[in-house]
Formats: C-alpha cells, structure tokens, sequence
C-alpha cells in the first residue's frame, strides 16, 4: 500500500488491494477528482503570499501617493495633484500536462492502490511546474516579449531590476530601485544579509505592515542558522529553559518546506527547490510580487483533467495546466545571490523566461 494517500483516496484504504473491474468505478473516479480539487485549493493557499490568479492579460499597477501638502494662506486652494505614478505589467499563458494511461490487460489487473500513486504522482509534476515558473518570473531580472494570439506582443516585466521606473519609498522620495542583488561574501555575522533584506522591502508603502519572509535553500541552511541573531522555532514538545529566547509567534511554510526561525525580523524559510545560494524574500500581506494569468474560461482554469480513448483499447487520464506569471508588485519581493568573489548578480540556471517546461 502507498505511504502517502491523495487527498480523494482518504478512507479507501480497505479496497487498495482490490481490483478496478471488482470494485465500483465511480468510488475511484469520484476520488480522483476530490484529489484534483483538493490540489488546486492547496496550491491557491500554499502559493498566495507570492502570487493571485488573474485572468487579465495586462494591468497598469497604481502606486501609494507621495509628497506633502501645499502651502496655503487663509485665501489659497490647493491645486489637483496626479496620483503618484503607475507602471503596467503584462502576464504569458504556458502549458503543461502529464498523463498516465492503461490498457485492456493492464486495466484489468490495476488496483486502487495503483490509481492512488499514480495521482499523487500526476500532482507532484504540477507543484513541481507551477514553483518552477513562479520561481522563473522572480529569479529573472530581463523583460521579454510574449507573443499573445488575441492581443499581440505582450512585455513581461521582472521584479525591480533598475530600469527607469520608479518607486515611492515610506520617506516620500521616489527613486529607481533594484531588487536583484549580489553579495560576494558567503552568510556570517560579518555579512549577514537579512537585515538589508527587511529594509529592502520594508522601504516601500505598499508592503507597509506585512511579515518579510525569506526563502533559502538546503545548501544555506546551516549558514543561516549560524548567524548570532538567529532564533529557532521551537520543539512543541519541548520546554525552553528561562534564559532561553523562544518565539512566540508563527506563519505557515508557504511554498517552502519548513520554517525554521527568525533573524532580524526576517522569518526564515527552508526550500529545497531553490538553487544553491539563491535566497527569495517577499512581504506577506502586501500586494503579492506576481500576478498568475489563467483563460477567462473557467474550464481552462486551475489543474483540469480529461479522459480520453484513441483506439478503443488504451485509456489515458490527462491532467493539464495553463498559467502564465509576470511581476505585478515589482517591489514585492527580492532575490539575494550570495556567491564569494561575485558582485553580479546571474539568473540561476534553468531558470530563464520562458521556460522550455
């Protein structure tokens, strides 16, 4: 029997031995299809903080407002003022699916456990395809040109990546800004980047009173929890000692793996998608960083499923996903390259738009 069940299978375990043509077709089907359910909602509430859907294909994001009062003497009115500014950002369309199929011989020796693994597995490559895109529209700091069929070339932007437009600051200035760094010198208290990190993103209204959460690979780890300001979360089944700093509060893992502290008001993610010495920060509770755009028809929309027949014999179960990603907060969040002797930052690689897969 599988390990792990998907989300429909729960409470079938007593007919995982049995075979498909024994057991009632429509229990399976219906089970694939809580699975599916499940998936998207999962992938909607694990992703949120970093993307929302949209079925929009361009959008002008309107900045907070700037500057200060007029002067007035008793007699004076004050002039209209113009909003602070705005910048448009565009969003692709991508496809990708998997499937997994059977025939008369094999359908009829498949059991439910079998249908329960290859589900599971059908909804891994999609959590595999939908982080490596968003990934891809954060960790690329170049626009490109995505040639849409209904309104033409379409300019996807990255995060901030200093080119001329520019954005208000919490001080009232408005200024270009990058959000693509380097820092060649590896994570120590010496050079510990988290707290430029915070002010970073915090320097901007529009992610005013949210939580910075800061995202690193496996490889950095060890690193981060090294640093002197460094504060685990703690056992729930165990009790710290007084003199022991503990925290106190608590956030969900997102797309990472597991939260595994906080420093300097940063709280600190494991993800072992991310590649080596690539850390992804954003600002949970303001605008999120990217936009996703899906077809305005709703049965295009979310991981959809289709069954499908060519001969007779064979039977394939498709699972489809068409989604796009481009930058909508392009203050939103930030990548730190962390490579000794590297003052450039680089796009990992496999991580260039548009992806291939």
């Amino acid at each position: 029997m599988a390990n792990t069940l998907a989300y429909g299978f729960v409470g079938l375990e007593s007919i995982f031995a049995e075979k498909l043509e024994d057991v009632n077709v429509q229990i399976v089907m219906d089970a694939i299809t809580q699975s599916v359910d499940e998936h998207n909602r999962q992938v909607t509430a694990m992703t949120g903080d970093m993307f929302a859907f949209t079925d929009q294909y361009k959008v002008r994001f309107q900045q907070p407002g700037s500057g200060t009062l007029q002067p007035l003497d008793e007699w004076g009115n004050p002039m209209p003022v113009k909003s602070a500014g705005f910048y448009d950002v565009a969003f692709p369309i991508q496809g990708g699916g998997t499937a997994w199929g059977d025939n008369r011989v094999s359908r009829a020796l498949m059991t439910v456990d079998d249908v329960n693994r290859l589900v599971l597995d059908s909804l891994q490559r999609d959590a595999d395809w939908i982080k490596r895109h968003m990934l891809a529209a954060i960790f690329d700091n170049t626009t490109w040109t995505y040639s849409d069929p209904s309104h033409g070339s379409l300019t996807v932007q990255p995060l901030a990546n200093g080119d001329a437009v520019t954005y208000v600051k919490r001080s009232g200035a408005v200024a270009v800004d990058t959000h693509h760094l380097a820092q060649a010198a590896a994570i120590a208290d010496a050079t510990n980047p988290f707290d430029d990190i915070y002010l970073d993103l915090t320097e901007h209204p529009v992610n005013a009173n949210g939580q910075v959460v800061c995202y690193v690979p496996t490889s950095n780890k060890a690193a981060v929890e090294g640093l002197a300001g460094f504060v685990e979360i703690g056992d729930p089944d165990v009790n710290e000692g007084v003199n022991t700093a503990t925290i106190s509060g608590r956030i969900d893992r997102g797309w990472g793996d597991e939260v595994i502290g906080k420093v300097n008001k940063c709280w600190i993610v494991e993800s072992g998608i991310l590649p080596d010495n690539y850390i992804v920060s954003n600002v949970r509770g303001a605008a999120p960083p990217l936009w996703a755009r899906q077809y305005t028809a709703s049965s295009l929309q979310g991981l959809i499923t289709e069954n499908h027949s060519p001969d007779g014999n064979m039977q394939e179960q498709r699972y489809i996903r068409y989604l796009g990603f481009g930058s909508y907060n392009r203050v939103g969040a930030m990548v730190n390259f962390i490579e000794a002797g590297d003052t450039t930052y680089d796009i990992p690689a496999g991580f260039a738009q548009p992806l291939a897969v």
